[in-house]
């Protein structure tokens, strides 16, 4: 599918006007995250990880002319699911080789719409079980950083996972200065975040657009994941 064909399907799907779809969407073009090519019906074939960014820079409020910004830290929020949080115990999602070792959001939410295109369901030979219902979660843009939850059920058991991306500015930072850093971020800025959310029914809707030209790229992904998954457990052993 074309990005001219998708932009109608993603305004439908998230009740947004067209024309806000398609600003978004040239903002993200114009900094890389939009496959591109020709115009029109000469453009580029649309991959799962565009409709990752188009829909995580609708889900992430605030100006379309920063829409790159949100989608890139939202892409790149990571979640350990073997860690604890807020004293609760770890839950990893057994089974499934992406959700049981550290991973960012972008690349959870490429496989599902993958995975949906493709007809399994994250229930093939390499996932173990099916995941039918799930709600997305994007709290966001806040000065300092960028946050999702991701709620998976698969009819008998459901988990949460915390993604989460501190602003770039305190990378590599020591903590005795995060303090100044982030008066300096929200000098100006008002405390004003956005809460957004979509459930199964958008990937499904969204991922049904990709079509049959995402089997291939499913396949390739998931090898990819279970080679990555085998690696790790090889180097633990």
């Amino acid at each position: 599918m074309k990005l001219i064909d998708l932009l109608p399907v993603v305004s439908e799907t998230l009740g947004l006007p067209l024309a806000s779809v398609r600003v978004l969407a040239m903002n993200l073009r114009k900094h890389g995250l939009i496959s591109s090519g020709g115009r029109g019906r000469g453009g580029a074939e649309m991959k799962a990880s565009d409709l990752t960014n188009l829909l995580l820079a609708a889900m992430s409020g605030g100006a379309a002319k920063d829409a790159h910004i949100a989608v890139q830290r939202l892409r790149e929020a990571s979640v350990d699911p073997t860690s604890t949080h807020h004293g609760e115990p770890a839950r990893p999602i057994e089974d499934h080789p992406m959700f049981m070792r550290r991973h960012a959001l972008g690349d959870a939410l490429d496989a599902i719409f993958l995975s949906y295109a493709s007809g399994d369901e994250l229930s093939d030979e390499g996932y173990g079980f099916p995941i039918t219902n799930l709600f997305l979660t994007v709290h966001s843009p806040h000065s300092l950083n960028y946050a999702a939850d991701l709620w998976l059920d698969n009819g008998s058991e459901d988990w949460t996972l915390r993604y989460h991306r501190n602003h770039p500015a305190f990378d590599g930072l020591p903590k005795s200065k995060w303090p100044e850093t982030a008066r300096g971020l929200m000098a100006g800025k008002g405390d004003l975040a956005y809460t957004a959310r979509v459930t199964s029914t958008t990937f499904y809707e969204l991922a049904d657009a990709l079509g049959q030209a995402a089997d291939a790229e499913a396949k390739q992904q998931l090898k990819a994941t279970l080679g990555k998954a085998r690696a790790s457990s090889a180097s633990k052993a």
